[in-house]
């Protein structure tokens, strides 16, 4: 093998690799865009969740609360 064919084969590879390089720092950038976006988005869905799991804590009492006053105001004729 020649050095001028050696050495196009050199420049070649390292050509490839910074090429490679640059696509992969790219497709980071973007990356971390999308991770900051799923991050907001799932703090909204715990917000929503921790919401939901509040108002499930409290229907059992709530039920029974209205099935007492229900029963309360119920008279039934003797």
């Amino acid at each position: 093998m020649k050095t001028f064919e050696l050495l196009s084969i050199i420049g070649s590879i390292a050509t490839v690799g910074i090429a490679l390089g640059a696509v992969v720092i790219g497709s980071n950038a973007s990356l971390r865009d999308d991770i900051r976006a799923v991050e907001v988005r799932l703090s909204a869905v715990e917000q929503r969740q921790a919401r939901t799991e509040g108002l499930l804590e409290g229907l059992p009492d709530a039920l029974i609360a209205r099935g007492l006053r229900d029963q309360t105001t119920r008279k039934e004729p003797t």
